[in-house]
């Protein structure tokens, strides 16, 4: 018997089992979420000569990525079925449960070990690069992300396809017939969801007999040392365009850069799939090709010391605006004050490498300050305020804008240790929120900013 386990990483999540025969075909499956519930599944669906699981085994480094990600990527990042960056700095995975599940088992999880019924060997798989790799598919089965309507058509597509895996005999197959009644009644993404692992578990399954049966099918991305994914050499096809884009369309962007070329560089910043793919989006230079959480931890080391806060703001491309404009002078932090859901489409995704915290009234954000020792800088044209050109602004300080139109509530104005304004000369009282916030935020920088 050969085992595919799609394992939550974590104790809480859905976990898939399935078992396929010593001729590969597919005799049972399952959902389940405890660990006494997949030991006790085990238990009954043995004895497992190879098993294969989706989740990672040995994760040696304590940040960054592992080498078989980066190697993987390399290889299959173009179709979109990278692997995500592995390490341990999550609790989950010092040690990972993948690792726990084959140490509670006595399986070896060395490859170069020779599996039998009395001595199983447990490997680390992935499905999407298996998929990409073995069914000669030109990019991922979009089944996990999306509206029901587009995984409802991505399931239907990822089921036709491991039905054309001869080995699995899933016409046959009684635990198939209800993953396939059950999908025929799906209504709502949760039902798609409970599915999912189920599916995934399948496919590993397959991978795992495919390692006992035709091994040189698969090959080792990695090492025992510094971890290791198994999954098909790298393909010799060429990717399908994404979706409404054309072949050349990194070529023809005014943004962006296109693929790497030449040897691809070594460090955990880079992001595989950019380097294979390309990087289109709203970076400076210096981060073209890393990885968002590497932009990040870099903003980190240089963010300036000024925070930004905004008090019941209504337009959410205002508060994206703002968002973005903090982003661009590299505010350490931007402070939302009332709502707390808002689009995020005006941010144009700065929101992702800059730090927002939310606050549900004044006297959080005056909390949050008072524990710091920053004095909160008004932004308000009121009588007595101070022309902002001529206000020492401190280099350590809350920044604090009002609501469009009202202005800030009294309760902040009365609390604020200072009130600014900026000098008009036209006929309107006011100018856009977002607007008048880029220009303090830029006093700040050209006093301060080094």
């Amino acid at each position: 018997m050969h085992i595919g386990v799609d394992l939550a990483w974590g104790a809480n999540g859905r976990t898939g089992l399935a078992a396929v025969d010593d001729a590969g075909a597919l005799v049972a499956s399952a959902s389940v979420r405890t660990d006494d519930e997949i030991d006790a599944w085990l238990a009954g669906h043995g004895p497992a000569v190879v098993v294969g699981v989706d989740a990672p085994l040995i994760v040696p480094n304590a940040t960054g990525r592992r080498d078989a990600e980066r190697l993987l990527g390399q290889a299959y990042a173009r179709f979109d079925a990278g692997a995500h960056p592995t390490n341990r700095s999550r609790p989950w995975m010092d040690p990972p449960r993948g690792l726990r599940l084959a140490e509670r088992h006595g399986w070896s999880v060395d490859p170069a070990h020779a599996p039998t019924a009395a001595a199983p060997l447990c490997l680390e798989v992935y499905p999407h690069p298996g998929m990409v790799g073995l069914l000669g598919l030109g990019r991922v089965i979009p089944y996990k992300k999306g509206s029901f309507a587009d995984r409802r058509a991505g399931f239907e597509t990822l089921l036709a396809s491991l039905e054309s895996i001869p080995e699995l005999r899933l016409a046959a197959a009684a635990p198939w017939a209800a993953i396939r009644a059950r999908f025929a009644a799906a209504t709502r993404l949760v039902d798609l969801a409970v599915l999912e692992d189920e599916i995934d578990a399948v496919f590993c399954a397959h991978l795992a007999w495919r390692w006992a049966a035709r091994p040189a099918s698969l090959q080792v991305y990695g090492d025992l040392e510094g971890g290791y994914i198994v999954a098909p050499p790298p393909p010799e096809h060429e990717p399908t365009p994404r979706p409404g884009r054309s072949v050349d369309v990194v070529e023809r962007s005014a943004v962006g850069v296109g693929p790497w070329e030449g040897p691809w560089p070594e460090g955990d910043r880079w992001d595989p799939e950019l380097l294979a793919a390309g990087d289109t989006r709203n970076v400076v230079d210096r981060y073209r090709y890393w990885r968002m959480e590497a932009i990040v931890a870099d903003l980190d080391l240089r963010r300036h010391p000024f925070s930004v806060a905004i008090e019941n703001w209504q337009h959410d491309l205002n508060i994206g605006s703002i968002v973005r404009t903090a982003n661009a002078f590299a505010a350490e932090t931007v402070h939302i004050v009332g709502r707390r859901r808002w689009n995020k489409r005006g941010a144009m995704v700065t929101d992702r490498y800059q730090h927002v915290v939310h606050h549900d009234d004044v006297a959080g954000l005056l909390a949050w300050a008072g524990q710091r020792a920053l004095p909160v800088i008004a932004v308000d044209n009121l009588p007595g305020s101070v022309p902002v050109e001529s206000f020492d602004l401190p280099e350590r300080c809350v920044l604090l804008f009002g609501q469009e139109g009202p202005g800030l509530s009294a309760e902040a104005l009365a609390a604020a240790d200072a009130v600014v304004e900026i000098r008009q000369f036209g006929s309107t009282r006011s100018i856009n929120a977002s607007a008048a916030a880029a220009i303090v935020m830029h006093e700040w920088v050209r006093r301060w900013a080094r």
